[in-house]
């Protein structure tokens, strides 16, 4: 096994399957499966429930591929596990119903579940940057091999999410609200991503680059019909090749950074199949990614949350006052309306509580959440703003926004 290669397969002709056991083939993933049976957990992207032509969730021809792939090596148990985005029980099973994923599963006959109806453990986390513990299924301790089934979406909150951001999933329920609640700012909140990466540590990644998505992701985003399977052993080789791919630069994605730090993978990778330049595709990048600035503490806090803070907009016209934005709000700075009427009151939002986790548009299921950077109605206080940041930092901080901007 070589652990750094990261291959990359066109879907040709809707040929999933084909695409998938190339991919494999070209790592040699084979290896990890020797004569005894394994237990195998595969973990989709389950955000929300959505149709697959949304590509919010793992498309179901990937999952079914992959199962396939596995039960060539006569597993002693193939289970499809995840817990949804939002707080509500029974949401992880209605977006397995939704996305086609439960279907995909009881015509291949193998076990899917909700983490959250599993038992639960208290895993600990080794040399944690933020987390010292994590509460998850049993699962993750059962399995013998953990198949991550990610897929290429931007993200506003982490420009992008793919293999190691996808593991988040594993926090059930709550947990994951909980988790933006306590690191509000950009850096801490990717440290901790990469804690609950670390617990699970996935043996094997397939990437699903089929239908994406671009611009206002990983819910609300524009489809892509990108065509492309990846598989590889790290995390970090397949997400940096993943922002290659797409036209991002994977300095700007914390999380992959903090992961290498953390030794879970490297960038010293080897791609094979096709190559990158030829399956190049550039991405619209997400309105509400927060700004990263090599500033001091005090100042970045000032920065992202005067300078570049983020405004909610919500849509009337789409808007159903379903609950979701405000129910699964981690710091509840959301407030229903009073009167509930559809099409003419709409939440509000405190500004003093919000933390822009961007939670609320994530999970918004009618895409009536608009997150916006430096609006019309700011626009005179935020560069009145600048011009006193650029005059606390000097030269430095002329340069770097000379360089942003």
């Amino acid at each position: 096994m070589i652990k750094n290669q990261v291959a990359i397969t066109k879907i040709k002709g809707e040929d999933v399957k084909k695409a998938v056991f190339d991919s494999l083939e070209l790592i040699d993933a084979k290896i990890l499966f020797d004569a005894s049976e394994k237990v195998v957990l595969i973990k989709p992207n389950l955000l929300l429930p959505k149709k697959p032509e949304k590509a919010a969730t793992t498309h179901p021809d990937i999952l079914r591929a992959v199962i396939q792939w596995v039960n060539q090596f006569s597993p002693k148990r193939i289970i499809v596990g995840e817990s949804s985005g939002t707080f509500r029980r029974g949401m992880t099973d209605r977006a397995f119903q939704v996305s086609g994923l439960a279907k995909v599963c009881e015509q291949e006959g193998v076990e899917w579940t909700a983490f959250e109806k599993t038992k639960r453990k208290t895993y600990p986390i080794q040399d944690p940057l933020v987390l010292s513990e994590l509460t998850s299924s049993v699962l993750l301790e059962q399995a013998d091999i953990i198949i991550n089934l990610p897929k290429i979406k931007t993200h506003g909150q982490c420009l992008l999410t793919c293999s190691i951001k996808n593991m988040f999933g594993t926090a059930i329920l709550g947990n994951k609200a909980r988790t933006h609640a306590q690191f509000p700012l950009k850096e801490r909140f990717h440290s901790a991503l990469v804690d609950i990466y670390s617990v699970s540590q996935p043996q094997l990644t397939v990437v699903d680059g089929y239908y994406c998505q671009e611009g206002n992701g990983p819910s609300a985003g524009e489809v892509v019909k990108l065509d492309l399977v990846l598989a590889g052993f790290d995390p970090v080789g397949l997400d940096t090749v993943v922002c290659k791919i797409i036209g991002f630069n994977p300095n700007r994605v914390l999380y992959i950074q903090k992961a290498r730090e953390k030794g879970l993978g490297t960038i010293d990778f080897k791609v094979v199949g096709e190559s990158i330049e030829n399956v190049k595709r550039k991405f619209k990048k997400p309105r509400s990614y927060p700004i990263s600035a090599p500033l001091p503490k005090f100042l970045a806090r000032y920065v992202g949350k005067i300078v570049f803070r983020s405004t909610i907009k919500f849509k009337k016209d789409k808007c159903v006052l379903c609950g979701t934005c405000w129910q699964n709000c981690p710091v509840n700075a959301i407030i229903p309306p009073k009167i509930a009427i559809i099409g003419k009151n709409k939440p509000k939002r405190e500004k003093k509580k919000c933390i822009t986790c961007y939670c609320c548009a994530e999970l918004c299921p009618h895409n009536a959440i608009d997150f916006k950077i430096m609006p019309y109605k700011n626009f005179l206080f935020s560069w009145l703003s600048i011009i006193a940041t650029i005059g606390s930092l000097g030269i430095v901080g002329l340069f770097w926004l000379i360089l942003f901007f």
